[in-house]
């Protein structure tokens, strides 16, 4: 075993049990081979959401809704998570999921082009997740900044695809056009002097932007 799964196995034995519906989501996602983020990752976002305050969330991409129920979690009674996701079945099946949680109700799922959704927000976000279409991160961000309050952060997921973009090679998940364009988003957002940049190896890689 390498040690970087050794490292792996070991945070596996550090995980408290899921509940029965964060369960039943990742059963769902390894049955219907629906690319979800990882639990640590779930975690943390989660974590970010209740350190700031976060209040209002924006989430790019919902999928089944895993990482939406984490962070509508960890939002107060009134808080709230405004969820852009282009799939109809995807998002009919996230709300299936979220109609079984408390929570659920603090996520309102916006259909369509998230691209499309986002210059169509008039609110400012506490804290924005991007988890959708890697290709169009970049754009996704350039609508995502004036959308995020000062002291907000914008989170992405996937920015080292399973270290494929530490190698700059892509593979049959990963392709060499979607690791050329996060290696690139990397770059750009590390030198941006106006934005703090950290990349985390968390998952598939957590990138975490806040304003300087």
């Amino acid at each position: 075993m390498t040690r970087q799964k050794t490292v792996e196995a070991y945070l596996r034995t550090l995980r408290p049990r899921a509940d029965p519906v964060i369960e039943d989501m990742e059963a769902y996602a390894r049955e219907h081979d629906v690319p979800i983020a990882g639990r640590e990752t779930a975690a943390l976002l989660a974590m970010l959401a209740r350190a700031s305050g976060a209040r209002l969330i924006l989430e790019v991409g919902v999928a089944i809704g895993y990482t939406t129920l984490h962070l509508a979690r960890a939002l107060p009674e009134f808080g709230k998570v405004v969820a852009l996701e282009a799939d109809m079945h995807m998002a009919s099946v996230a709300k299936t999921y979220l109609a079984r949680e408390p929570a659920g109700t603090r996520v309102e799922i916006l259909l369509g082009d998230a691209r499309e959704s986002m210059q169509a927000l008039k609110e400012s976000f506490d804290l924005v997740f991007i988890d959708a279409d890697k290709r169009s991160y970049a754009a996704y961000v350039d609508l995502a900044l004036p959308l995020l309050k000062r002291s907000g952060l914008l989170v992405l997921d996937d920015m080292l695809m399973g270290g494929r973009v530490a190698e700059g090679v892509g593979d049959e998940r990963w392709t060499q056009e979607s690791v050329d364009d996060i290696r690139a988003l990397n770059e750009l957002l590390a030198a941006d002097e106006r934005l703090s940049y950290l990349l985390l190896p968390v998952g598939d890689g957590v990138g975490i932007v806040q304003r300087r």
